[in-house]
């Protein structure tokens, strides 16, 4: 790839307005977070769709509908039923790629476990509560953008290397010596 990306980020691919799937018991924060989808920080003119789960199982329920076109999901660690966790592992299992927004109250301090847990299950942002005041709104762009531009970087490196197998796969066998001291291939050197 030489330092340059082999694909250009196709901003027609990327809504304007976010489905945000919000799951939280706590009312206070999900207002909030209904008002930050209102009240794009990013763009005043464009707002985003706060879909409400008071509980994990309607949350699974509206994604496994496939009614609305989820692009974040923002939930509560501490949720009854269905942990934050276990959450995950819900949208893992099913194949969901949705950028995932774990949050919870650091009121006994900093999660730093909690928060590593949800890093390592594919969390791409967390939250903590109580949310500032009602002038600091959440950016939800940031994650959103962070989730879309990993995955076309994977993409474009997992396209970039497949290639490259598929080259070395296509050279016929007497091209190819395979080398005795580090067992690698090497191309067959023809001069005398």
């Amino acid at each position: 790839m030489d330092g340059t990306s082999s694909s250009v980020i196709d901003f027609a691919d990327i809504p304007l307005n976010l489905n945000v799937l919000v799951i939280d018991t706590d009312p206070e924060a999900l207002e909030f977070i209904k008002k930050s989808c209102e009240e794009n920080i990013r763009c005043k003119d464009i707002s985003h769709q706060a879909v409400i789960c008071f509980e994990s199982s309607m949350a699974v329920e509206v994604l496994l509908k496939k009614e609305i076109d989820i692009h974040l999901i923002v939930m509560e660690l501490h949720m009854p039923m269905m942990n934050g966790y276990e959450f995950m592992q819900f949208l893992d299992e099913e194949g969901f790629d949705i950028p995932f927004v774990m949050m919870s109250s650091k009121s006994d301090g900093i999660p730093f476990s909690s928060m590593e847990k949800a890093f390592e299950l594919g969390a791409i942002e967390y939250f903590f509560k109580p949310f500032r005041g009602r002038d600091h709104l959440l950016d939800l762009w940031s994650p959103f953008l962070k989730h879309y531009i990993a995955r076309r970087k994977e993409d474009d490196e997992t396209s970039d290397g497949e290639a490259k197998a598929d080259d070395t796969l296509h050279k016929k066998d007497d091209d190819v010596t395979l080398h005795e001291k580090d067992d690698t291939l090497h191309e067959k050197d023809d001069t005398p």
